[in-house]
């Protein structure tokens, strides 16, 4: 081995690791979010204290939980989320550290709330689509068209910029 390929050996090591390290985090975060609209929508469905934050939940969670990033915004999406890719449960539930018995039975009622139309393993929606792609995707009322564009960008490794314009020019209703 000479100096070059020593550099060019490192150089790859480095960009594979890294990018692997990308992927690791925008999953984590994708399920963070999942989990975020999960706990919101039990909280709505079954909170005690519901009457009393009635509209005003989000922003009072917001206020209460007070972390960058965590804001009204992400909690609409986030819930928003949830309600559109329950099947998810079947994937956090198993990659998700310990939690309290009424958690996980809770994630178990969320499981069985899967959308029948939807085919595409859970595993490879979480593994191969960020929460941005989620983000422009359940924006689609048409379960048949929102699996069409998961399909294409899972096959295709479609940017957001990208799947933002096969929306915009209707590839679908093309095909």
């Amino acid at each position: 081995m000479n100096f070059e390929q020593l550099a060019t050996i490192i150089a790859d090591t480095h960009q594979r690791l890294q990018q692997s390290a990308v992927k690791a985090v925008n999953q984590c975060q994708t399920m963070r979010n999942w989990l975020i609209g999960f706990y919101i929508v039990e909280f709505e469905q079954n909170g005690e204290d519901r009457a009393k934050y009635g509209e005003f939940l989000l922003k009072n969670l917001e206020q209460k939980v007070n972390l960058k990033g965590l804001n009204i915004t992400l909690f609409k999406r986030s819930r928003v989320f949830y309600m559109v890719y329950p099947q998810l449960a079947t994937v956090i539930k198993t990659i998700l550290p310990p939690t309290g018995a009424s958690t996980m039975h809770l994630l178990q009622n969320a499981e069985n709330k899967q959308d029948i139309v939807n085919t595409i393993e859970p595993q490879k929606l979480l593994s191969s689509i960020s929460f941005t792609h989620f983000i422009e995707l359940v924006k689609i009322d048409n379960p048949i068209k929102r699996m069409y564009y998961e399909m294409l960008t899972i096959q295709t490794g479609l940017s957001v910029r990208e799947l933002k314009r096969q929306i915009g020019a209707l590839s679908y209703e093309r095909v």
